[in-house]
């Protein structure tokens, strides 16, 4: 088995590639990082064990960069259907529920979604994550959540005060 150290300071770096998601107001850039992001905490939550964790985090980085490209209901589906059955294939405990709920949700924020809209569905799809990082007892997966949690609350603030601002000048 790989030095628990090692495991959890993957989720240290992908905490950082994450921070940098979260802060940012420009979709596609969000969408690229995320995609970084999720590649390496696929790594690290599977070397943690959690298995479906780690294989929805892999879909969800290919679905990220999917995301930059195209948009709708119809690819949405298709990654929903993909990662309802991996989730079923490998599912072992209730604990896989969540991993499934955030990544459906993810997945309709990245295709189905925009600006505010989006973060908040990213808001309640790492409230989900949260949990998720907690049960499975990943450190930087726990700390990115409610970093995250942070980030994408004030970036909602800055998309509303934004908003505002654009009506007065109308």
């Amino acid at each position: 088995m790989m030095n628990e150290v090692l495991i959890q300071s993957l989720g240290f770096v992908a905490l950082g590639v994450n921070i940098l998601a979260a802060s940012t107001v420009n979709d596609n850039r969000m969408r690229s990082l995320i995609c970084v992001s999720c590649l390496i905490f696929s790594i690290h939550f599977t070397l943690l064990g959690a298995v479906v964790t780690g294989f929805n985090l892999f879909v969800n980085s290919f679905r990220a960069l999917v995301s930059v490209k195209f948009k709708g209901v119809k690819v949405f589906l298709i990654f929903f259907v993909i990662q309802v059955l991996i989730s079923i294939y490998f599912y072992s405990d209730p604990r896989d529920l969540l991993p499934t709920m955030a990544s459906i949700i993810s997945c309709y924020a990245l295709f189905c979604a925009h600006g505010m809209r989006m973060r908040i569905a990213f808001f309640n799809c790492t409230l989900i994550w949260a949990a998720n990082s907690f049960l499975v007892g990943s450190y930087g997966g726990l700390i990115n959540d409610l970093f995250n949690l942070t980030m994408i609350s004030i970036t909602i603030l800055r998309l509303n005060n934004k908003q505002k601002l654009q009506i007065k000048i109308s």
